[in-house]
């Protein structure tokens, strides 16, 4: 996974064999893209106790809809919007590499 840097040397996306993430799209920075071949996905991360008001917003209005959270001892990795035919939990894995790979470069 190759790591995309902002213009601060911060992570803000991964390209990777067949797709490519971005941590957020919209204005307001509350959700992100992943794309995986054909399939693409909004995806955010949520903590009741931590997250901003705008998260929490989003939190309300996505759970409404077709979505899928996977728990993560209490911070909740959330997609929605899925577009193709690749599985909730594929999108999941490979969010979960990426934040893996994140963590162990902002380490370094």
């Amino acid at each position: 996974m190759e790591m995309i840097l902002n213009e601060f040397d911060m992570v803000v996306g991964a390209k990777f064999e067949n797709g490519t993430i971005q941590d957020y799209i919209d204005d307001e920075q509350t959700y992100g893209l992943i794309r995986l071949e054909k399939t693409s996905a909004n995806w955010f991360l949520y903590n009741d106790a931590e997250s901003p008001i705008e998260i929490k917003n989003l939190y309300k209005k996505i759970k409404k809809g077709e979505h899928f959270i996977k728990d993560d001892f209490g911070e909740e990795i959330v997609v929605f919007n899925k577009k193709g035919d690749i599985s909730y939990d594929d999108l999941i894995k490979k969010i979960d590499e990426y934040l893996d790979d994140e963590i162990m470069s902002s380490v370094y």
